[in-house]
């Protein structure tokens, strides 16, 4: 059974189906309720037109999360040695205890690179 959104003010008309065929997939999806009330939503605040034009584009643009996470990491690192080392210039004793070669790769902690991203607005 399909139910038609309308959004009078702006002319936009969308009719939705119980499911649908994703084209980049072929798989049928069923409609969320979550979607539906945001469907209903925006027709009330007559801004369908948004809504449709905003999942077009996440759609076709999608923000690549896992992206390059290695050298994410790896920079991360770099700047959590560079920032000890600073720390450990003023600590002669801590000098002796976190110094390392080049070669040897620091230890990392989830909640650290969680730290440092929001520091830094990530």
């Amino acid at each position: 059974m399909s139910k038609t959104y309308t959004d009078y003010v702006n002319k936009t008309a969308l009719t939705i189906e119980e499911s649908y065929i994703d084209v980049k997939t072929g798989n049928q999806i069923q409609i969320t309720p979550r979607v539906q009330e945001q469907l209903e939503y925006h027709t009330e605040n007559q801004t369908l037109n948004h809504l449709i034009l905003s999942a077009l584009h996440q759609y076709f643009h999608p923000k690549s999360v896992s992206g390059n996470n290695e050298q994410i990491l790896s920079e991360i690192a770099d700047i959590k040695k560079l920032l000890l080392e600073r720390n450990v210039a003023v600590n002669t004793a801590a000098k002796r205890k976190f110094h390392t070669s080049q070669d040897e790769e620091l230890d990392l902690d989830l909640n650290e690179v969680v730290d440092v991203l929001e520091a830094f607005g990530g």
